[in-house]
C-alpha cells in the first residue's frame, strides 16, 4: 500500500467461482466508515469460464473501462482470503496482491474474501434495498452482525463496529458440518451422505447444492430426475410449474434458516442476521413466503435468544461492490 491518500477512485470486483462483475467506484474523501462511496459506474459483467486465469479477467476489465490510469483496485473473491493473497476456491484461482500489482502496473491492490466485501457493506446499505424476514419486538442491540448466503458455494462472515471503526471477519463456516431438521431433510441427507460422506453446508445451500436437493427428492418420490440446471429449478419453483421443483426451493430455504440461525449464534450475532449471495436476490419472493423465518427460530432451548436476532435479505445488486470500495477506503486510511 502506498502512501497516497488522496485516491478517489478504485476498480472494484465481486468474482465469484461462475460470474465476475467489476465497476469504478469514487470515494469520499474523509467519509464516516459507515458511509458508502459517493458512485459506483462503469459496471462490466464477464463469465469467469471464458478466462484461464484471473489476470486475464481484471486486465480484460482495465481494458474495457474507459477510465484510465486508476491505482488502487479490491477484488472480492469467493474463497480464503487476508489481504494480499486470495484463492477462489471453485476456480482453483491464486490471487496475490504483489504480482497483481505488478502485472497490472497498480499501485494498491486488496484481495478479500466476497462476503467480506458483502458483510462491509452492511453499514452503508440503502435499507429500501434489504427485505426484513424477521424482526423482534424490540430494536436489536448493538453488536455483532452475520452476513451469508449461498452462490457457487457458501460465504459467511462477521462485522463487528465500534467507535466508528468497521471491523469484517471472514469466515469458512460454509465447509462446517450440515446438521439435517426433520424427517424431510434427514431423508435428503441421508441419501446424500451415502453417495458424498461428510455433508457441509455448502453441499447443500449452494447452486449445486439445490441440484442436489432435487435429485434427492426426485428419488424419494420414484421419480426421475429432469436434465435441469439450478436455475431451471428456481424458475419453475417461483413459477408454481412443478411441484417437485417448489418442493426444492422450499426445502432450501427451511435448511437455510436452520443454518442462518445456527452461525449467528456462533457469532453472537445479536446485532443482527444479514443474508445474500448470488441466488437469494433472484428468488426473493420465494424466500419471503417460505418457512425460512419459521426454521430460522426454531432453536430449543435458545428461541428467545434467536427471536431477538432480526434477519434481513439484501437485495441490492451492488452491496458487493459497495463492500469492496469501503475495504480499499479503509486500507488507504489506516495506511502509514
Amino acid at each position: 500500500m502506498t502512501n497516497d491518500k488522496s485516491v478517489q477512485q478504485v476498480i472494484v470486483a465481486d468474482i465469484g467461482g461462475t460470474n465476475a462483475r467489476f465497476a469504478v467506484a469514487t470515494l469520499d474523501a474523509g467519509s464516516r466508515p459507515t458511509a458508502g462511496p459517493r458512485l459506483i459506474e462503469h459496471y462490466a459483467g464477464y463469465s469467469c469460464a471464458d478466462f484461464h486465469d484471473p489476470l486475464s479477467l481484471i486486465q480484460t476489465y482495465i481494458d474495457d473501462c474507459p477510465i484510465k490510469n486508476i491505482t488502487t483496485a479490491c477484488f472480492a473473491v469467493a474463497g480464503p482470503a487476508d489481504g494480499t493473497k486470495a484463492y477462489l476456491t471453485n476456480l482453483g484461482w491464486n490471487f496475490d496482491a504483489a504480482k497483481l500489482t505488478g502485472a497490472l502496473m497498480l499501485e494498491n491492490v486488496i484481495v478479500a474474501n466476497d462476503f467480506a466485501a458483502l458483510a462491509r457493506s452492511v453499514t452503508a446499505l440503502d435499507p429500501n434495498k434489504t427485505i426484513p424476514l424477521h424482526q423482534p419486538a424490540s430494536p436489536p442491540v448493538p453488536g455483532p452482525m452475520s452476513v451469508m448466503g449461498p452462490g457457487t458455494g457458501f460465504g459467511a462472515a462477521q462485522i463487528l463496529q465500534k467507535n466508528e471503526k468497521v471491523t469484517v471477519i471472514s469466515t469458512e463456516s460454509g465447509h462446517s458440518a450440515f446438521v439435517p431438521t426433520g424427517a424431510m431433510e434427514t431423508k435428503i441427507w441421508n441419501m446424500i451422505r451415502a453417495s458424498m460422506g461428510r455433508i457441509t453446508v455448502e453441499t447443500l445451500l449452494s447452486g449445486i447444492g439445490i441440484l442436489r436437493i432435487y435429485r434427492a427428492i426426485c428419488s424419494l418420490n420414484d421419480l426421475t430426475p429432469l436434465n435441469y440446471e439450478p436455475s431451471t429449478i428456481s424458475q419453475l419453483a417461483m413459477e408454481e410449474n412443478d411441484p417437485i421443483c417448489v418442493a426444492t426451493l422450499n426445502v432450501f430455504c427451511t435448511m437455510l434458516g436452520g443454518v442462518a440461525s445456527d452461525i449467528a449464534m456462533t457469532h453472537g450475532a445479536v446485532g443482527g442476521v444479514f443474508l445474500g449471495g448470488g441466488i437469494l436476490p433472484k428468488i426473493a419472493n420465494f424466500v419471503q413466503h417460505s418457512e425460512i423465518v419459521k426454521s430460522y427460530l426454531d432453536k430449543p432451548p435458545m428461541e428467545k435468544y434467536v427471536e431477538q436476532i432480526p434477519l434481513n435479505l439484501i437485495v441490492d445488486p451492488e452491496a458487493a461492490l459497495i463492500g469492496a470500495a469501503l475495504l480499499a477506503e479503509d486500507a488507504i486510511s489506516e495506511s502509514p
